[in-house]
């Protein structure tokens, strides 16, 4: 055992989650009525799309994985953005961010 490391004891909480559980729950694509596998497979490639586009341009990796951060956390929730309303073209301007 590592000396000065605490252990956890079971699942712990974050105090500010990024995303509430209602938000991780329900989406606005699927009040919209689409499938939930299709919303996860399109978000999924969007995410892969922007991480090798930020490659290709040589970013820092900090800046691409912010640009997914801002790219995922506007789908979440009943109030985010529904993939009938938007589509996929949120993900060119995650990366012009």
């Amino acid at each position: 055992m590592l000396s000065g490391m605490a252990l956890i004891s079971g699942v712990s909480h974050l105090s500010n989650p990024l995303a509430t559980i209602d938000q991780l729950a329900i989406s606005a694509s699927q009040l919209d009525g689409v499938p939930t596998e299709l919303e996860i497979s399109i978000r999924y490639a969007s995410q892969r799309l922007v991480q090798s586009a930020g490659v290709v341009l040589d970013l820092p990796q900090q800046m691409i994985s912010e640009a997914i951060v801002v790219f995922t956390r506007f789908w979440l929730g009943a109030e985010g953005g529904s993939l009938l309303r938007y589509q996929s073209l949120v993900g060119g301007f995650c990366l012009i961010w």
